[in-house]
């Protein structure tokens, strides 16, 4: 990383904005910036800046101190209380071309090196209710419908041949680590519903369709993709798909959520996680009181992370087709790293203990 002098990473406080947050603050003579519109609670070694990039005159004025940045991790999104409907929206799709675009202003003069885009495998249509392409191939990407992936990559491209610098896209399937308050956090839906049912007294009830087949990403997978790019000429002006290279059947995982809780393990339920769970706030305010979490209220630990729990892996209703994607193109060009689902999702769970999120 020798020519990498300042990291700035956007949409910090998300679950991959915090993996990579965390990985390139850890590395000596290397400078690191996250950028966020809450205050943070971890990685104090990193600068941090409070902007909301859907005003690009407090983008400029905080970034305006910065303007030696040499490399970007764009990770920030605007979702819609609404998450699937949101998905389809013209006007959040516009939004969130327009904040990446107030981000690319407010670096104009900045020796940019490198941009790192997200996506995800709406590229591919799965939103739509269309089955996918099995495995989906990143030359599979739909853009008969609207969709901010490239709408953002376009935006991008064209920035980069203007001002020199290079750029990567990623299309991770979903994605496991730690954060609070994200739209799209699949553990700390998981760790919550447990915890919740046991201090029920209910055994942990497996949710979702039994036979559902899906792919993950770590997010430390993600950011160590992201700093393997940065020197890998085959990466630039691409887009990979990214997954942790197994594929996991839920219903094998629920047995180990039971054993890491210390709970006993149900029956399958069909529970509606996006209404059955927000009722259970002044339950949840009891543990974390009694717990001493740092956070006592479970909408802000969880944000929109039910209605995406239920978008992803605890619908009863079937995918036509499991929602998988393959990851050759990025094996080929050189990064084969992977993880274990099932060990990544108990590892962010005691990640979640060890930060106060969760009771040990």
């Amino acid at each position: 990383m020798a020519a990498v002098k300042k990291i700035l990473v956007v949409g910090a406080l998300g679950v991959v904005g915090r993996a990579a947050l965390e990985r390139f603050a850890a590395q000596p003579g290397v400078q690191v910036l996250g950028l966020a519109r809450r205050r943070p609670d971890f990685a104090p070694e990193a600068a941090w800046l409070s902007a909301d990039l859907r005003d690009a005159a407090g983008t400029r004025e905080a970034l305006a101190a910065h303007q030696d940045v040499t490399h970007v991790v764009y990770a920030a999104l605007n979702e819609q209380p609404d998450l699937v409907q949101g998905w389809r929206s013209a006007g959040n799709a516009d939004l969130n071309t327009t904040m990446l675009a107030h981000l690319l202003d407010a670096l104009q003069g900045a020796p940019l090196q490198h941009v790192t885009l997200m996506q995800g495998t709406k590229a591919y249509g799965v939103h739509t209710g269309r089955p996918m392409p099995v495995p989906a191939r990143e030359t599979d990407a739909l853009r008969d419908h609207r969709n901010f992936y490239f709408d953002q990559q376009d935006l991008l491209e064209a920035r980069a041949q203007q001002q020199g610098f290079q750029w990567t896209g990623w299309r991770p399937q979903i994605v496991l680590g730690v954060a609070v308050g994200s739209a799209m956090n699949p553990v700390a839906a998981l760790g919550a519903y447990a915890l919740l049912r046991k201090e029920q007294g209910l055994p942990l009830a497996p949710v979702g369709h039994p036979h559902l087949l899906t792919e993950c990403t770590d997010a430390r997978l993600i950011a160590e993709a992201i700093e393997w790019s940065w020197g890998a000429a085959q990466a630039h002006g691409e887009v990979f798909n990214i997954a942790n290279g197994d594929i996991i059947l839920w219903a094998r995982l629920w047995p180990r959520l039971a054993e890491f809780f210390d709970m006993p393990l149900g029956e399958p339920e069909d529970v509606r996680l996006a209404t059955e769970m927000p009722p259970l706030a002044g339950l949840w305010r009891r543990i974390a009181e009694r717990e001493g979490l740092k956070v006592p209220e479970l909408d802000t630990l969880i944000g929109l992370s039910w209605q995406y729990a239920e978008a992803t892996f605890a619908s009863r209703r079937p995918f036509p087709v499991p929602p998988l994607v393959s990851t050759i193109k990025l094996r080929q060009a050189g990064f084969a790293a992977c993880i274990a689902t099932d060990d990544c999702v108990l590892a962010h769970l005691q990640a979640m203990r060890a930060q106060g999120y969760l009771p040990t």
